[in-house]
């Protein structure tokens, strides 16, 4: 039976939850630090189809992704100090140019015909100056929520900023493709390159003005701590030892999302090959990010503790991967995959609310940064893993089933630990 009152209730926490989005951190920064994160989502696929399309090898289109991945996971980690040290806007606009200068030795490559290698050092120069626009992102919640005296606001700023940067890469890695394949089908190989240049000049760049703007948004932790600590930071421990023994069953949860990137899609690639409708990966795939962003959004309105979260996120993602080894009909493949979007959401906010929470002030976007090199790690581990299993479709989704149950485990043993 309806409850209006229950209705009532969940419709004055949306609008809450959407004000408070607006009012801490305004309209501004959501559509820049959005538009911000789109050309890296664009990009890696974008590089793949130009290759492709522009008749090299397969097997080099795909070597280029891996070189943009493996330049990412390399380079990430110092792009993230970094932003600590120099700020965010300075960073993201000398990367800017690099990613730039790398797309034009991209077109050069493909306009006249030279070695694959120049390709190959060009994607791995664009992963390596990825601007991790998420994580900055991220570090401007916490910086806006340790700037406010009331501890409460700044718990609810944090949990509802980083469920909305969960929905805003889930969504984004959604969009980016779809755009980067509309390009290529529109424009050409030659073209695409020209169009993902201006595109990443575009988005990058409105997100370094805004951070030129509001640079002590992006950049000012450091400072905050000499005025005045916010309550969450006095109780952090003080002991780097202590924080890195707390950051890390986090990093193995969030590693572990990503090995079920990873394997589901390349398991999916598997499976719709082998029934002749491979046009439907991409489509099924990108399902798992909507429900994923959606539960984003919502999670951090369940008043739930933060290891039953990360248990449950991990006991859903378990189930819905050994439904997948069943190798389901195409509408249960498709629920299944939903089901598992929300699992994922719920996980990756959670976890990524605790680094926040961890993280040393000054070193926020650095923190953000490690995290997502530990998915960026899992996504090629699970891809990897899964394409040596081959074809067999039963085993294909493996990898993401043992992700689950570790992630079952971190948390049972981290509440063990805690006497919970």
């Amino acid at each position: 039976m309806n409850n209006p009152v229950a209705r009532s209730s969940r419709a004055d926490s949306s609008d809450s939850s959407a004000r408070t989005l607006l009012e801490a951190a305004g309209p501004g920064f959501l559509v820049c630090a959005y538009l911000g994160r789109l050309p890296a989502a664009m990009n890696q696929l974008g590089l793949l189809l130009v290759v492709s399309s522009a008749g090299r090898s397969l097997a080099l289109a795909g070597a280029v992704v891996a070189a943009v991945g493996l330049g990412t996971a390399f380079g990430a980690p110092l792009i993230g100090r970094l932003h600590d040290h120099l700020g965010a806007w300075r960073v993201t606009s000398g990367v800017l140019l690099i990613q730039t200068a790398a797309l034009v030795l991209v077109w050069c490559a493909v306009s006249r015909a030279l070695p694959d290698w120049v390709i190959l050092a060009a994607g791995a120069v664009m992963g390596m100056a990825n601007p991790q626009a998420g994580s900055v992102a991220r570090a401007v919640w916490s910086s806006i929520a340790r700037a406010t005296d009331q501890p409460a606001r700044a718990l609810r700023i944090i949990r509802i900023g980083m469920g909305w940067e969960t929905a805003a890469d889930e969504t984004s890695f959604v969009v980016g493709p779809v755009a980067a394949g509309g390009l290529v089908s529109l424009l050409g190989a030659q073209g695409t390159v020209v169009a993902l240049a201006a595109l990443t000049l575009a988005g990058e760049g409105l997100f370094v003005a805004w951070l030129l703007v509001h640079h002590d948004a992006g950049h000012s932790e450091t400072d905050r701590g000499s005025r005045g600590e916010h309550a969450r930071d006095r109780a952090r421990p003080a002991a780097p030892g202590t924080v890195v023994g707390e950051m890390l069953p986090v990093l193995v949860v969030i590693m572990g999302v990503g090995v079920v990137f990873g394997t589901t899609q390349t398991a999916l690639t598997s499976v719709h090959a082998a029934h002749g409708t491979p046009g439907l990966t991409g489509p099924v795939y990108g399902s798992m990010g909507i429900t994923s962003a959606l539960v984003g959004l919502a999670s951090p309105g369940l008043r739930v503790g933060r290891l039953r979260k990360t248990a449950l996120g991990g006991i859903v993602i378990l189930l819905c991967s050994l439904a997948l080894m069943g190798v389901p009909s195409a509408i249960a493949t498709e629920a299944v995959i939903l089901c598992l979007g929300a699992a994922v959401g719920m996980t990756l906010v959670t976890c990524y609310s605790r680094v926040e929470e961890l993280a040393p002030a000054g070193r926020v976007t650095g923190a953000m940064t490690v995290a997502s090199t530990g998915n960026v790690l899992g996504v090629s581990l699970g891809s990897l893993v899964t394409g040596a299993i081959g074809g067999d479709l039963h085993l294909g989704n493996l990898p993401a089933a043992v992700a689950g149950a570790c992630m079952v485990v971190v948390a049972l043993g981290e509440a063990g630990r805690a006497g919970l």
